[in-house]
């Protein structure tokens, strides 16, 4: 009994929060190059993941990346792993890398990818919902700004207020036009100036500005695009939606035991308050 519990818990461990499709190989060796980026901005992400438990909240650092002609935003955790484990796979230590301790592995809880392209004023959004990798577009302009009068300090930059409406939520964001970067965290641009902070009106979602840098040496806009699905938002939400609900039958396809199954779906159900709500 124990044994086929620590098996299931080992294969849902991969297949869920790696986000990366099991294949002969592993990590994809030769991912698109978009861009090399010059700038990095580290964001503390602080969350509520659960909408019946709004005392509970969960943090983890982001970067963006930004280029001449792309940026990407992703869990830090995310790209160093996926990074260190890339490289792992291909001196022949990929089951070396899986035997690491958790904090050598940087765990993550979001595996996607924000890419914006600057000048096709597109965002391309890649995702897992497993077992399948996809990838959608949008024009950077779907998000609309209202400008605010208020103001105020944060790292020592003046920052300016702007509201939009997006994914069913309503967002308030602080912009830096002292920093000409039009850029910020997650989908967020469009705005004269760097997004140093966004937060939704319940505060689920708060995105603030911990580091800001100029690199010496450029870091790699990279995209996997081996064997990613095209779709488009809606169906990319519908397809998250629908696995809250399959995850007790992929855990009885993995002959897990029924106390597994229940923690499994348990966890899910906590996971009941994703940024995008429609």
């Amino acid at each position: 009994m124990l044994r086929t519990t620590k098996y299931f818990l080992i294969y849902l461990y991969v297949i869920l929060l790696f986000s990366i499709p099991l294949h002969a190989q592993f990590f994809d060796q030769n991912p698109v190059l978009l861009d090399k980026g010059d700038f990095r901005v580290t964001y503390s992400l602080l969350w509520k993941e659960d909408s019946l438990n709004r005392d509970f909240q969960r943090q983890e650092d982001m970067l963006l990346i930004i280029g001449p002609h792309f940026s990407q935003f992703v869990s830090k955790n995310f790209l160093l792993g996926y990074i260190n484990g890339r490289n792992m796979e291909k001196e022949g230590k990929l089951e070396q890398f899986f035997s690491l301790p958790a904090d050598q592995r940087y765990r993550s809880r979001f595996s996607y990818n924000v890419y914006k392209d600057f000048e096709e004023k597109k965002i391309i959004y890649s995702g897992h919902i497993v077992p399948t990798r996809f990838k959608y577009e949008e024009e950077m302009g779907d998000i609309k700004w209202t400008l605010g009068t208020d103001t105020l300090l944060i790292l020592g930059h003046l920052v300016n207020q702007a509201f939009a409406n997006y994914g069913g939520r309503e967002w308030v964001v602080w912009y830096s036009p002292d920093i000409p970067i039009n850029d910020g965290p997650y989908k967020f641009s469009g705005l004269p100036g760097l997004i140093l902070k966004a937060y939704d009106s319940k505060e689920d979602y708060i995105f603030e500005v911990v580091k800001i840098e100029k690199l010496t040496e450029t870091m790699n806009i990279e995209m996997s695009v081996r064997d990613i699905v095209t779709t488009t938002r809606k169906n990319f939400l519908k397809a998250e939606e629908n696995l809250k609900y399959d995850i007790v039958n992929r855990a009885k396809e993995a002959g897990a035991l029924n106390e597994t199954q229940q923690r499994a779906a348990k966890n899910f159900q906590r996971k009941n308050n994703p940024i995008e709500l429609k």
